[in-house]
């Protein structure tokens, strides 16, 4: 597979910012890009935006704000060169040190990219490393109940507030918004283009990047905004024969079996069962609570359907209540 990173010489703590837009100009990436500009405050980074022929005025758009945003570049690709094409288009053109995989559906919060890159530098076993967020599909998801995205970002506002973040081992970090350094890239190499339009490129990734010995983390300590399926939920039938096709090359490329990850739910409960013995050994503490609270909300609306798995999880979360209740003298 073509390294689009082989070549390039490092250039100090520069980190870089790549984007792939796909129509949906002002519901995804103009907001995203004006909680980059107006948040991000680590002082050396560029934004590289890759435009897959998009219909809708996002072309012009980005000639317009990168001829007054020397931070931005723009790559304005004739076809759409799906999630994997498009982000191998910027990490060729990337300067950064560090770099970070960002969906144009998201926004931002302050101090996230700082955070990002002092990880990266301070420990070279990550290889990726993902935040948390209202919208993942896995663990790496918090619970949230707001309607907007101001209100959402408002309640993980609160997460970061309480404190106790830390890093999570992960068998696998959602690519909505990833960030690694450039060594990683170099030795991994870029998204597999097989994958076309998108799913499964970044399973694909992470076990790749797992199999070259890096680790994989959940940095609880930064949220991201994502409002999630913003292209595909308008196209399902697409989508299905995608996630069946790309499942399947998943499989063959890689030897596996059926390939599943486990359901969040059992990876929610051990991260409960994880707080709840930091919370025996310290005793009453609210940053911890706020957040084991938080991971029961979150589990709670996973409860499965079937009777003897219900009846199983059911026990489970009570098993852990009776834990918590008592560590906080409930």
């Amino acid at each position: 597979m073509e390294n689009p990173l082989a070549e390039t010489a490092l250039t100090g703590m520069r980190a870089s910012i790549i984007i792939v837009s796909y129509n949906a100009l002002h519901e995804t990436t103009a907001p995203c890009l004006e909680s980059i500009f107006e948040l991000t405050d680590y002082p050396d980074y560029e934004v590289i935006v890759v435009d897959n022929s998009s219909s809708d005025g996002t072309p012009e758009y980005l000639t317009r704000l990168s001829a007054r945003e020397p931070r931005l570049k723009c790559i304005l690709n004739s076809t759409n060169r799906g999630f994997a094409g498009g982000n191998n288009d910027a990490l060729s053109a990337a300067s950064g040190r560090f770099l970070v995989l960002l969906n144009n559906d998201t926004r931002v919060t302050r101090g996230w990219l700082g955070k990002f890159v002092r990880l990266l530098e301070g420990d070279p076993g990550i290889g990726l490393v993902g935040p948390v967020s209202n919208a993942t599909g896995n663990e790496q998801e918090i619970f949230t109940q707001g309607s907007t995205p101001e209100e959402i970002a408002q309640e993980g506002g609160l997460w970061l507030e309480a404190g106790c973040c830390e890093l999570v081992p992960m068998e696998r970090v959602c690519f909505f918004c990833v960030a690694t350094r450039r060594d990683v890239v170099a030795r991994v190499g870029g998204l597999d283009e097989a994958y076309g339009l998108g799913f499964y490129e970044d399973d694909d990734y992470c076990l790749r990047a797992k199999n070259a010995g890096y680790r994989l983390v959940l940095c609880e300590d930064v949220f991201i905004y994502h409002r999630g399926s913003a292209s595909f939920d308008k196209v399902p039938d697409i989508t299905k024969k995608l996630m069946k096709r790309n499942r399947k090359l998943l499989e063959s490329k890689f030897g596996l079996g059926r390939y599943h990850t486990r359901h969040p739910r059992q990876r929610y409960l051990e991260l409960i069962a994880s707080c709840l013995e930091r919370l025996k050994s310290l005793g009453p503490d609210r940053e911890l609570q706020y957040k084991i609270e938080n991971r029961f909300r979150k589990v709670e609306g996973l409860r499965p359907r079937g009777f003897f798995k219900k009846v199983l999880f059911d026990r489970q979360v009570h098993r852990l209540k009776r834990v918590f209740n008592a560590c906080i003298g409930g």
